[in-house]
């Protein structure tokens, strides 16, 4: 295989191949006439999107869902083993666990799993795109360029935090169950821990989609 032409910076050329195997990945749903919820996109940028996706084959695709899963599997034995661990260290140990009341315990795994697909999956397809495009050795010439980058990855992550937002109001009404006496402990030592990161992520993929657009 031929060696890729790097000539573009190595963060926006992985965001490129982000875009560029995430049209392929819309391309196939809006073929089918199907759509995700929160994944909307007009009739202009379906177009745009098959264009990118024109480029890419099937095994370049199929090797980029078969690595964002085992990233993804990865980052949600991370994120679980980081849940329990504050929720424990809310609780005053691992022997707490137990006698926990069921709606401490739930607001728990609800955090986990909404950290872990909003923020845990799209960060699980950036290492996948970039490494997938070096294994099937993509020129620049055949990524998206800078403006549809830009646009597309900061649509992606601006539909991503929409969704989070979506996911932590709907714990709310399971936050009411959580006892009173607990729950400034939960936000200093379960909520803030799992959720500080996650914001960090979405602060920094806005500022890369910016960074994008100047250029």
């Amino acid at each position: 295989m031929r060696e890729p032409t790097a000539t573009r910076p190595p963060i926006e050329r992985a965001l490129a191949l982000l875009v560029r195997h995430w049209a392929f990945n819309m391309t196939l749903i809006h073929d089918r006439g199907g759509t995700w919820p929160g994944f909307g996109y007009s009739p202009a940028e379906q177009t745009e999107l098959r264009a990118i996706a024109n480029n890419v084959s099937l095994l370049e695709y199929g090797l980029w869902v078969g690595l964002v899963a085992l990233i993804f599997i990865a980052i949600i034995v991370g994120v679980m083993l980081a849940g329990m661990s504050c929720l424990s260290h809310a609780l005053g140990g691992a022997q707490n666990l137990i006698a926990a009341p069921a709606s401490v315990l739930s607001l728990g795994l609800a955090l986990v799993v909404v950290v872990s697909f909003s923020i845990g999956l799209p960060a699980a397809m950036l290492p996948a795109s970039a490494l997938a495009g070096r294994l099937f050795s993509v020129a620049d010439a055949d990524l998206p360029d800078g403006a549809a980058s830009a646009h597309y990855f900061h649509k992606l992550w601006f539909q991503v935090t929409r969704m989070a937002l979506v996911a932590l109001l709907a714990l709310i009404p399971l936050w009411l169950f959580v006892p009173s006496d607990s729950r400034f402990l939960l936000i200093a030592r379960l909520v803030l821990p799992l959720l500080s990161p996650a914001v960090g992520a979405l602060c920094s993929a806005y500022y890369l989609s910016a960074r994008l657009r100047k250029h």
